[in-house]
């Protein structure tokens, strides 16, 4: 055989190599995009508004119940949700709660 040959057939291998490197980061792009377009789609879907039984028992507590009211929201987090001190706190301030 010929020196030119095993240079070509090197050649073809390297280059079957290198489409096969393509495809698969092309193929985890593709998957990547698609995971975070699924995470975003369910969270556009998903509401921050309290669930209706939770707003059945904050209207128990405060008859005029405001989400926004730091105190309101803390004392219905502990009392409906189970939530302790800290984490409610937390969940208000995050939720806006002044």
């Amino acid at each position: 055989m010929t020196g030119s040959h095993f240079d070509s057939t090197a050649k073809a291998e390297r280059h079957e190599r290198s489409r096969m490197i393509r495809d698969a980061v092309i193929f985890m792009t593709v998957a990547v995009c698609l995971l975070i377009g699924g995470f975003a789609l369910i969270r556009a879907f998903k509401t921050d508004e309290p669930a209706q039984v939770s707003m059945a028992c904050a209207l128990k507590l405060y008859s005029t119940y405001n989400p926004k009211n730091f105190d309101q929201c803390v004392a219905v987090c502990m009392a409906c949700n189970a939530g302790v001190k800290t984490t409610c706190s937390t969940s208000c301030r995050l939720r806006g709660a002044q």
